[in-house]
């Protein structure tokens, strides 16, 4: 029908089916993604294209986000080696009377129905393909084989393209009948027949799914709202040189949580004259700590914690904010352990160091009751990141202890 629409779902990558959300509430990524496009006005018809060996899963999938007795039909047809070919099946699979067909990945699983509305309008008004994008914040440098830069573009110029894109039946299927080689999206499909895209704007939330940190970030997003209200008090604790420090500011830059750190605090107190600080940079930290939880915030204690007597304060901290507490301690192999304690510089002004004799003569007692054990050995931080997310999520679900 000429006023109507039609949607291709992309699923064709087995990350599709990562489960997302909490026990037995969890459902596939594809499973949120169709849930939220079968949202918009105007629907007509939606072809969902899944990988050829994944067929009975994807259906199962698809079965769980269309409620009884919807009007609009949903299908599911296996996809091509590639995605252009995938989008071509999925053109293949979808009504004639079709006249606009908007193309959007699984992957972005939780993007808004506004974002669906707008690149449509667009269409409507005479942009035969429409993409959605978000202006591009980081300083983009150009790179040759050998890892040079030769080039920094004006960034200003630059927009980072997100799903659904939207186009006229027509334009996209000539676009795919005259395509040569294998596209990353359909706009450059019609890029390069010399047709014009125009850019709508696209949603923070329509994040592109492709690691463990962007899979605890939409998780979070799952949450019941009255668990997501409370804040989280994450306490690392391990000798120095574990990596506390690198965890705990990757954790607060994804959460956009406080950092409260122990010899941060300590260092503080030296220059202001105190002459033996032992327990009282710990206290300063514990109550910094419950302040930011008090207003809501998401927190991050960064410390050795080596004592039950410290781990029981770090807690007694969150209590009076009802905080959900994950206690993470951080563990390396001998070798590096002693590399990065013997090479690491202070960051902190008037900050001495341990050495490696200082470091494994630390009264650190052992940490049974610990939630989560990291061990960080050539690990990148992102991925420890997730293990923290993960061990959350199992937390505020009530399968990591009270």
């Amino acid at each position: 029908m000429a006023a109507g629409r039609g949607t291709r779902l992309g699923a064709d990558r087995p990350k599709a089916l990562v489960p997302i959300g909490h026990g037995a509430g969890a459902e596939p990524l594809v499973t949120h993604a169709l849930r939220g496009v079968l949202s918009c006005p105007d629907l007509s018809d939606v072809v969902v294209v899944a990988p050829a060996g994944s067929m009975p899963e994807l259906t199962e999938a698809v079965r769980r986000a269309v409620p009884d007795g919807s009007p609009v039909p949903v299908s599911v047809v296996p996809g091509g080696a590639e995605r252009t070919d995938s989008v071509a099946e999925g053109l293949r699979a979808m009504p004639d009377d079709v006249g606009i067909v908007l193309v959007h990945d699984a992957a972005r699983a939780f993007t808004p129905a506004a974002v669906f509305e707008r690149v449509v309008a667009a269409v409507r008004h005479g942009h035969a393909a429409v993409v959605p994008a978000v202006s591009v914040t980081d300083t983009i440098k150009v790179a040759d084989a050998r890892d040079h830069v030769v080039a920094t573009p004006d960034r200003s110029t630059l927009r980072a393209v997100q799903t659904p894109q939207g186009f006229l039946r027509e334009t996209l299927d000539r676009a795919h009948r005259e395509g040569h080689g294998h596209a990353t999206d359909d706009a450059g499909l019609v890029e390069a027949m010399g047709g014009a895209v125009f850019l709508v704007v696209g949603d923070p939330r329509s994040l592109k799914v492709t690691g463990p940190e962007d899979l605890a970030r939409v998780a979070a997003w799952t949450e019941p709202p009255d668990v997501a209200r409370r804040p989280v008090l994450l306490v690392l604790g391990g000798l120095p040189g574990s990596g506390k420090t690198t965890l705990a500011r990757a954790w607060a830059r994804h959460r956009a949580a406080a950092h409260v750190r122990v010899d941060t605090v300590e260092q503080a107190l030296v220059r202001a004259g105190t002459d033996q600080v032992g327990p009282q940079g710990y206290a300063a930290a514990y109550a910094v700590a419950a302040d930011q939880l008090a207003l809501g915030l998401d927190v991050v204690a960064d410390s050795v914690n080596p004592l039950p007597e410290t781990r029981a304060a770090w807690r007694e901290a969150a209590t009076p904010s009802g905080a959900v507490v994950l206690e993470v301690e951080l563990t390396c192999t001998a070798g590096e352990h002693r590399e990065r304690v013997e090479t690491r510089e202070a960051d902190i002004a008037g900050h001495r160091l341990p050495g490696w004799e200082s470091v494994v003569g630390n009264d650190y007692q052992p940490w049974p009751e610990s939630h989560l054990t990291l061990d960080t050995t050539s690990r990148p931080v992102e991925a420890l990141v997730a293990q923290v997310e993960e061990a959350l999520r199992a937390r505020r679900a009530g399968r990591c202890g009270s």
